[in-house]
C-alpha cells in the first residue's frame, strides 16, 4: 500500500469511527478486512496526527474566546464553557459552571444583588439540590422587586431565601412590587422604611448576578403600560433586570416606567456584574456587552463565537 493510498484510507477508516459512529465490525464488514486490522488501522491514525483525542474538563473555559470578547467589549472577564451535544447538556453545563464560579467567589465578596429571571431561577434551583454544607458570611438581597408571574425567577425574594439557605448569607427582601402602576404608587414604596434598607445595601455591592433575555421578552415585562410602542421604534433587542436596551448599548427610558429596580449608576458602581446567557439572542448580549454595565459574562462556546462574529 502506497503512502497516499495508506493516509486515504486511514482517514476513511476514522471518519466512519469516529464521525459516523460506525462500529469496527461494521467497519470491517463494510471494506471487508478483520476487525482486528480496523482496529490497527484506528491505533496507526492516532499515531500519523490523522486522528488527535481532546479530553476537555467538565469544569473548563475557553480563553481564546473568552481573550477576544473581553478585548472587544472591554470587560474583565467570565467564562466561556464548552458546547454539549444537546441544548439541555449545553444549558446544564453554562448553570453548573455559574454555580461553580459563583461559590468560588464567595469568600472573597461581602455583599450580593441578585436579580430575576428563568436563567437566574434555574440557577437557584441547582443551587438548591448542592448540600456541600460550607457556609460564608456575606449578605444577599434582590435588585428588582416581585412581578405578578407564576415562575419562581420572578420572585426574587424566594430566590434569596434559597441563595442564603444554602450559602449561609444575610438574606435582605424587598416588599415592593416590580411594576407599580403610577409614579405615586412607586413613591410610596421608597418612602418605606424597608426600601431605604435595600437601597443601603444597593449602595456597596461586591457582586451582582442576573441573566440578559431577548427582546420580546416572555414572559412580558408590563412593557405595553410602560413603554407603548417606543421599544419597537427605538430597536429594543434585550433586556436585564426590566432595563430595555438596543444593539448599540443604548438604555431605552420612558416617563411612564416606574419600575422597582436598582438605578444604573449603583449597578454601575458594583465591582462585578455576572451576567449569565443561556438562549439569549446574540444582538441582545452584544447589546449588553455594549451598555457598559456588565464586567463578567459567563455563556457557551456557539453563542460566544457568534458574539464575535456579529460584533
Amino acid at each position: 500500500m502506497s503512502d497516499v493510498s495508506e493516509m486515504t484510507k486511514l482517514v476513511e477508516v476514522s471518519k466512519m469511527y469516529y464521525e459516523n459512529n460506525m462500529t469496527q465490525a461494521e467497519i470491517a464488514r463494510k471494506i471487508q478486512v478483520s476487525r482486528p486490522l480496523v482496529s490497527k488501522m484506528l491505533s496507526r491514525a492516532k499515531e500519523l496526527g490523522i486522528v488527535k483525542i481532546e479530553i476537555r474538563s467538565l469544569f473548563s473555559s475557553n480563553d481564546l474566546i473568552m481573550g477576544q470578547i473581553k478585548n472587544i467589549f472591554n470587560i474583565k472577564g467570565g467564562l466561556v464553557v464548552p458546547q454539549g451535544k444537546t441544548e439541555y447538556i449545553t444549558k446544564q453545563t453554562v448553570l453548573n459552571h455559574s454555580i461553580r464560579y459563583i461559590k468560588d467567589m464567595l469568600p472573597e465578596i461581602n455583599k450580593i444583588g441578585l436579580g430575576w429571571g428563568y436563567t437566574v431561577g434555574a440557577l437557584v434551583d441547582e443551587l438548591g439540590k448542592i448540600e456541600d454544607g460550607t457556609m460564608y458570611e456575606g449578605e444577599i438581597c434582590p435588585l428588582i422587586g416581585t412581578a405578578n408571574i407564576p415562575n419562581k425567577g420572578y420572585h426574587p425574594n424566594e430566590m434569596v431565601r434559597i441563595f442564603s439557605n444554602n450559602t449561609g448569607l444575610k438574606p435582605f427582601f424587598m416588599h415592593a412590587p416590580a411594576f407599580p402602576t403610577t409614579k405615586e404608587e412607586k413613591n410610596i414604596y421608597l418612602q418605606t422604611e424597608n426600601f431605604r434598607t435595600i437601597s443601603e445595601q444597593w449602595d456597596d455591592l461586591d457582586a451582582v448576578i442576573m441573566s440578559v433575555g431577548s427582546f420580546p421578552s416572555v414572559p412580558d415585562q408590563a412593557t405595553a403600560i410602560r413603554f407603548g410602542k417606543k421599544l419597537i421604534k427605538e430597536k429594543a433587542v434585550g433586556v436585564f433586570l426590566s432595563y430595555y436596551f438596543n444593539k448599540e448599548g443604548k438604555i431605552i427610558k420612558s416617563e411612564n416606567d416606574h419600575v422597582m429596580h436598582i438605578p444604573l449608576d449603583k449597578l454601575g458602581r458594583s465591582k462585578k456584574v455576572i451576567a449569565i446567557c443561556i438562549d439569549t439572542s446574540v444582538d441582545a448580549i452584544i447589546g449588553a456587552l455594549r451598555t457598559g454595565f456588565i464586567t463578567h459574562i459567563i455563556t457557551d462556546e456557539k453563542i460566544a463565537t457568534e458574539v464575535i462574529m456579529n460584533k
